[in-house]
């Protein structure tokens, strides 16, 4: 990406609306958002990168979410985002023993701990979002199992995670190339080994392990293809689910002979486990 400015966004309103503001940021590939906490409601402060159609993508914004507050700021050059980033993010603990790590912290693990070190730039996947820690929390019980596929990888945080939990033959798949190119600097940073693709899907494989951590439009559109991509036995870890979507996503893929084993939920956001048949 060529060096662009960055419009400081606020996004505000009634606490019921956070869930599907979660889910339009999401589904529209906006750069991450930080979560401000206010007294009551919720804030999110966003960065938008001023590309061609910057202007279109603010106005969707306003057009879907009408009852939310939307308010512009600051102009920030491109060489400060980072570091207006950075001042929000730091090491996570997750699950038992997974810590996510932003690369400019510093952190002293227990022995038993895992560190991925992450540097998310304009790539979806902090640790940070419900609909990831979910499925880092079930990667983490079901891992290492292999091969695995990660499809919609963005920042890679997953198959990273998956590395660092013993899975040593990964796929890594998106279709933003501006995800791919930081998933790979991440997997760098990492020194893990796995290859990180362009491409719109996976060819069928018979994967032991694939994570989707997409959102529920994506998942009952893909449920075919994520069932075909696993092997007799193989497990699915799919999240970006909003709960009250969650059923749609249970009906898509029951529907393909997957088996639900597990569900986890946190404030709105739902993650599932599934199992394809022997």
């Amino acid at each position: 990406m060529t060096s662009v400015d960055w419009l400081e966004v606020r996004l505000s309103g009634p606490a019921e609306l956070a869930a599907r503001a979660e889910l339009v940021l999401h589904s529209h590939s906006f750069p991450g958002w930080v979560d401000e906490e206010p007294p009551t409601g919720f804030g999110f402060l966003l960065y938008l990168p001023q590309e061609p159609g910057w202007q279109e993508r603010l106005s969707y914004l306003r057009q879907a979410l009408p009852e939310a507050r939307i308010d512009t700021g600051n102009q920030v050059r491109d060489e400060d985002w980072a570091e207006n980033w950075k001042q929000f993010y730091h090491p996570l603990e997750v699950g038992r023993n997974l810590v996510i790590c932003p690369s400019w912290e510093k952190f002293s693990p227990r022995p038993e701990q895992k560190v991925v070190i992450l540097d998310p730039g304009s790539a979806f996947g902090t640790g940070y979002h419900w609909s990831t820690r979910l499925c880092l929390e079930f990667l983490e019980e079901v891992a290492p199992r292999q091969p695995m596929l990660d499809l919609g990888t963005g920042s890679g945080i997953l198959a990273i995670a998956a590395a660092k939990l013993g899975v040593s033959d990964i796929l890594a798949v998106d279709n933003d190339p501006v995800a791919v190119k930081v998933a790979r600097e991440n997997v760098d940073i990492n020194g893990c080994q796995m290859r990180v693709e362009l491409a719109e899907g996976a060819e069928p494989a018979g994967y032991a392990l694939v994570t989707a951590n997409l959102i529920a439009a994506l998942l009952v559109e893909k449920a075919a293809e994520l069932q075909q991509c696993l092997a007799p036995g193989g497990q699915l870890i799919c999240g970006g689910i909003i709960r009250e979507r969650k059923q749609e996503v249970v009906d898509a893929l029951s529907a393909t002979g997957l088996v639900l084993e597990g569900a986890k939920e946190r404030e709105e956001w739902v993650s599932l486990l599934w199992r394809r048949a022997q």
